[in-house]
Formats: C-alpha cells, sequence, structure tokens
C-alpha cells in the first residue's frame, strides 16, 4: 500500500467511519422530530404528508447540511490543526526534501477522502433519519409501515437524489479545501494554529449556508 492511500484510507476512517455513531443518533432524533412536529399540524393519520415532508426535508435540506456539518466540526478543525501543525513543524519542507510533493502526499488524500466520506455520510443519514421517523409515526398513529414508506416512494423522484447528491459532494469539497488551506496558511507563530482552526470552521459554515441557499434558488428557477 502507497503512503497516499494510506493517508487517505485514514481520513476516510477519521472522518467517514468514525462518525457513524453521531450521524446515526443525530439522523434518528431528527427523522423523530420531523414526524412529531408535522404529525401535530396535519395529523398522525395523514401518512402521506408525514411522508413527503420528510423525505423532503432530509432528501434535500436537513440530510446533506447536517452531515457537512458533523464533518465539519469533527474533522475540519482537526484537518486545519493538523496541516498548521505540520508547516511549523517543518515537516512539509521535509517532505519537499525527500522529492515528495505536498499537494499529493498531504491535500490530495484529504480532499477525496472527506468528499468521499461526506457524500456516504449523507446517505446513510437521510435513510437513518427517514427510518426513524417512520417508525415513530407506526407507534403513534398504528397505521402500518407500509402506509408511510408507500407515501415516500411515491414522492421520490431523481431531481431530489441529484440535488442531494450534489450538495453532498460540493459540501464536502469546500470543507476540506477550506480546511487545507487555513491549515497551511499559518506563518511562524504557534499562536496561528488555533486562529487559523477557528477561520476553518467559521469559513466552512458560511459557505454552507450559502451554497445550501444558492441551489435552493437554482432548483426553484429550474422547475
Amino acid at each position: 500500500m502507497s503512503p497516499v492511500t494510506e493517508v487517505f484510507l485514514r481520513q476516510i476512517y477519521f472522518t467517514g467511519i468514525q462518525a457513524v455513531p453521531a450521524v446515526t443518533i443525530s439522523g434518528l432524533l431528527i427523522g423523530l422530530i420531523i414526524v412529531l412536529q408535522t404529525a401535530s399540524i396535519a395529523g398522525t393519520g395523514s401518512s402521506n404528508m408525514i411522508g413527503k415532508i420528510l423525505l423532503w426535508l432530509v432528501l434535500k435540506e436537513i440530510g446533506p447540511f447536517f452531515t457537512g456539518l458533523i464533518i465539519l466540526t469533527r474533522s475540519g478543525s482537526a484537518i486545519a490543526t493538523e496541516l498548521a501543525t505540520m508547516k511549523l513543524g517543518r515537516e512539509i519542507e521535509y517532505l519537499e526534501a525527500m522529492g515528495i510533493k505536498p499537494e499529493v502526499y498531504l491535500i490530495k488524500p484529504r480532499l477525496y477522502g472527506v468528499v468521499c466520506s461526506a457524500v456516504i455520510l449523507s446517505i446513510y443519514f437521510q435513510l437513518t433519519a427517514m427510518f426513524g421517523g417512520v417508525f415513530l409515526a407506526t407507534l403513534m398513529s398504528g397505521i402500518p409501515f407500509s402506509d408511510y414508506a408507500n407515501a415516500i416512494v411515491f414522492h421520490f423522484s431523481v431531481k431530489e437524489i441529484v440535488i442531494s447528491f450534489l450538495k453532498s459532494l460540493i459540501f464536502g469539497f469546500l470543507i476540506s479545501l477550506i480546511c487545507i488551506w487555513q491549515g497551511l496558511s499559518v506563518m511562524k507563530s504557534p499562536t496561528e494554529i488555533p486562529q487559523r482552526a477557528t477561520k476553518a470552521v467559521t469559513g466552512s459554515l458560511f459557505s454552507l449556508f450559502l451554497i445550501d441557499v444558492i441551489m435552493d434558488v437554482i432548483a426553484k428557477i429550474i422547475e
């Protein structure tokens, strides 16, 4: 196994696999909250309405954004801190002296690892949230699970899948790119490390909100 592949797999493990418990709990809770709020407005027997709103919110909005938020808080600041520490410790200079390109060994594996994790975790989050929401709805109303499942399938469309996939892909790319850039932007002082980590988180968070709004506007115009 090459060193680059090893760094990539480590990034997948840290960003993706280790985040599964947090994504699972968050997805279940959000699914339950959506069903509770929808049922309080439309009534517990409105399986079609509950399924439609659950699918729309989780697939188009909450799923990609919340997954990006989890990745940002867990891995974004860690990437910025790690790279900043390596730069101040002159490890990047040592890599260059050995003929290893920093962009190949440090940047690309982390970038690809975060992007892959964002897409996969977003899909997992959405399935978990919808399953948790439908399970609660079944317990609350006594309506068969199949009624809610049929409502979700009926309102399921390729457009929602494409939007969700693109959001997850772009969110993962922006988070990794901003955090890598901030980490490599340190100059001389160790006090810059926490400052760059903070800037990485706030900059990525702003980008998530901005891209989310832009993509929703574009999707609305296309309709």
